[in-house]
């Protein structure tokens, strides 16, 4: 647990990341082998070791998306959004699983996939979003446009503690169209002057967050887990926001703060060690304020997937929602 990282007291971020990692994870723990012993026991309750041979890094990749389970087969492949229907449901599932896409071409793919969606006179939608580790928010927010009831808000105010980059000499870079002294200046220069930094209330994406006249008029219910991180975790808000049913497990993301904005990676100048910095702390807009601080976007309806459902490639938290709607 230790090796992978999480926002505030969030587990499930640590066990969706240990179960993608767990091969390297395991390298960086006990070094490296030939063979491994593996001791396991079976439903039976029967004690079985087998000798495992070691695998390339390469190869332990490629077979990634061939895992036996049916989220791993039938959409990690898929980078951009992907629909899929279940006719006996009146039912269309989307699956988002990053919004690390050019967004101009992810939107002409959503758009597209909501042409049909209204074409086949579907009345309800399930947007996967368990693997969406997030990355370009206004993919998030165009995705949401198409379920928003009504305009939405991303963050209630965002902060920075410099106007000048610090140990420059020892940065790189990551955001190749400005400095951090121009980012500063476009974003902060007349913002609110704290004891401590600089504070802003305004969202330049404000203008989008609004309900697409297109707008999915049906039943929606969104899914999340673990590896819902950053903008799918700002997705996951949004919908919680708006009563949209959340089912499976706590977000990666925080609930009411998030950093993140004007990535750098600085190199220690002693031990060469490379640590990325995000220099923008966001405080995300949230209608309900009585949760606890330090927990991720949380499920409406919680719904684990167990070792058995993985085992037999079957999908409880998909299996959940079906239900509900075929019972409604």
């Amino acid at each position: 647990m230790k090796y992978a990282p999480a926002d505030g007291f969030n587990e499930t971020k640590k066990d969706r990341q240990i179960e993608m990692e767990f091969d390297i994870l395991h390298f960086y723990e006990f070094g490296a082998k030939l063979t491994y012993k593996v001791e396991y026991r079976t439903p039976l309750d029967e004690v079985i070791i087998n000798t495992i041979e070691s695998k390339t890094f390469e190869s332990i990749g490629k077979r990634f998306t061939k895992r036996n389970s049916f989220l791993a087969r039938e959409t990690l492949s898929e980078k951009g959004p992907y629909v899929y229907f279940i006719d006996s449901a009146n039912t269309a599932v989307l699956t988002l699983t990053s919004f690390h896409l050019d967004v101009d071409s992810f939107q002409v793919a959503l758009e597209d996939i909501f042409k049909n969606i209204k074409y086949k006179k579907t009345k309800n939608l399930i947007i996967d979003i368990r693997q969406n580790e997030g990355e370009y928010p206004v993919n998030a927010i165009k995705s949401f446009f198409y379920i928003a009831n009504k305009p939405f808000k991303q963050q209630a105010s965002s902060y920075v503690i410099t106007d000048i980059l610090p140990e420059e000499q020892y940065s790189k870079n990551l955001v190749s169209w400005y400095t951090y002294e121009i980012f500063f200046e476009k974003y902060y220069q007349n913002s609110d002057k704290t004891v401590n930094g600089w504070e802003s209330t305004i969202d330049e994406n404000a203008p989008l967050m609004i309900p697409s006249k297109k707008k999915f008029k049906g039943k929606v219910y969104v899914l999340i887990g673990g590896k819902t991180f950053s903008a799918g975790s700002s997705f996951s808000l949004f919908s919680k926001n708006q009563g949209i049913t959340l089912v499976g497990e706590e977000t990666g993301g925080g609930y009411y703060t998030q950093t993140g904005g004007y990535p750098i990676i600085y190199t220690l100048p002693n031990s060469e060690i490379k640590i990325l910095i995000y220099f923008v702390k966001i405080t995300r807009f949230t209608v309900d304020k009585t949760l606890k601080k330090g927990i991720g976007i949380l499920p409406d309806e919680e719904v684990q997937l167990t070792v058995r459902d993985l085992i037999q490639g079957k999908d409880s938290q998909l299996d959940y929602v079906l239900k509900q709607i075929i019972n409604d």
